[in-house]
């Protein structure tokens, strides 16, 4: 508790470079084919950035899957990495093991929710990465680096195919 009532005194500071890192970052990206930075409600006057969060389309990366991107920005030095699988596709749902957290008379019923395709789910899962906060907390030429990175890969991408 000590240690984190500490780390306070740094929040508004470290939360307002993130916000002006995460719009930096949101002009730079989309300028990048394929890159969508994630909508900015312009209501919203200060994001605390859990993580940065852009949509990535692989045809405009000569088809390189999302994991094969995500390992091309790492080799580049940018850490990254891809979203939380989607709720529906986790083994705690594919096994029936949420079923002994039920209550007794619904936890043999037939969960049609389960069923369903999902495909925003999975789309927003496989074709969404995520920058974690701490990069933000660079300065703006550090922005300027990931987009450079981004672009670097997209120029390379058709070799990547082929690794």
């Amino acid at each position: 508790g000590a240690v984190l009532r500490a780390q306070l005194g740094r929040l508004d500071e470290q939360t307002q470079r993130r916000h002006t890192n995460g719009r930096l970052l949101d002009e730079l990206l989309s300028e990048i084919p394929g890159i969508t930075p994630q909508y900015h409600d312009p209501r919203c006057t200060r994001n605390g950035h859990y993580g940065y969060i852009f949509r990535y389309d692989a045809s405009a990366f000569a088809g390189i899957s999302t994991k094969r991107f995500i390992a091309a920005i790492i080799a580049e030095g940018i850490p990254n990495q891809a979203s939380y699988p989607p709720l529906h596709a986790m083994d705690l749902f594919t096994s029936g093991a949420y079923r002994s957290r039920l209550c007794p008379s619904v936890r043999n019923e037939e969960h049609a929710f389960l069923q369903n395709p999902f495909p925003n789910t999975e789309r927003a899962a496989w074709h969404s990465v995520w920058i974690p906060q701490y990069a933000l907390l660079g300065d703006e030429e550090d922005m300027h680096e990931i987009a450079t990175a981004i672009r670097k890969v997209q120029q390379h991408a058709a070799t990547l195919v082929q690794n």
